[in-house]
């Protein structure tokens, strides 16, 4: 069923927030707000986490299931301040609530049964996506904003650990195991995360690149956790993924050097 009235019910005020946050006036105010007193700023987006927290616990009702809806919530309303025309932002607010009911809806199917093979599917799809919303939304806010270059390397290291680590947890049972190779793709994307700083490339481009780099190894660890792990496998991966982001790049609006 890919139909849930409740589910349904808390994407739309996902999009409703989101369409708030993509108003001009709320964006300028939120910038002027991280500029003149950043103490407040952090203030309100702590009692916003709060609220989105509650809203992922109703529905995934446990901590484990958390961490990509509360994702997808931040990183959607962080890169939306980036988003310049109407139509652009209209677009964005579509797929986004996409994106989210999706997450809703595979996490409440999972609830029923931890053997959905639909579901999961949903969570790793989610997964991806909320990973290229925060790796562009971090990367692009680094760029606007001075913030420093580790605090931007722990964060890439802990929501990629904390997102690997809600998808693995659905594959293997011994957690111990899965927060192991959880540490591990947040530990490698937050030294890419720190190689990332010298490319000439805007924060969608970086954010793509570095979404091909994780897909990559998590694929790689879901394959071993699965028990369909081959060299085979590896080389198809690099192969493929490789050709993709060599296209990218090269398709890419390459920034000055400053």
């Amino acid at each position: 069923m890919f139909f849930h009235f409740r589910v349904l019910l808390h994407s739309i005020v996902f999009l409703l927030i989101l369409e708030i946050f993509l108003n001009d006036s709320v964006s300028e105010f939120l910038a002027s707000l991280i500029s003149v007193k950043p103490v407040l700023f952090f203030v309100l987006l702590g009692v916003f986490f709060l609220f989105i927290l509650n809203n992922s616990l109703k529905i995934g009702k446990s901590w484990d299931m958390v961490f990509i809806p509360i994702l997808l919530y931040i990183s959607s309303i962080g890169l939306s301040m980036f988003v310049d025309s109407d139509l652009k932002k209209h677009l964005f607010s579509a797929l986004s609530f996409l994106v989210y009911y999706s997450c809703l809806l595979g996490i409440q199917r999972l609830k029923s049964s931890k053997k959905d093979q639909t579901a999961r599917g949903l969570i790793a799809s989610t997964a991806a996506a909320s990973i290229f919303l925060f790796y562009s939304f971090v990367y692009g806010f680094y760029l606007n904003f001075t913030i420093p270059l580790w605090f931007v390397m722990l964060l890439f290291f802990s929501i990629t650990t904390l997102v690997s680590y809600q998808y693995f947890n659905l594959l293997k049972e011994d957690k111990k195991t899965v927060w192991k190779y959880s540490l591990i793709i947040g530990m490698v994307m937050m030294e890419i995360s720190l190689v990332a700083n010298f490319w000439p490339f805007g924060y969608l481009t970086t954010g793509a690149t570095m979404l091909i780099f994780y897909y990559i190894l998590w694929d790689l660890i879901q394959s071993y956790f699965l028990k369909k792990f081959s060299k085979r496998r590896v080389i198809a991966n690099i192969t493929i993924f490789g050709s993709l982001m060599v296209l990218v790049l090269a398709s890419s609006r390459w920034l000055p050097v400053v």
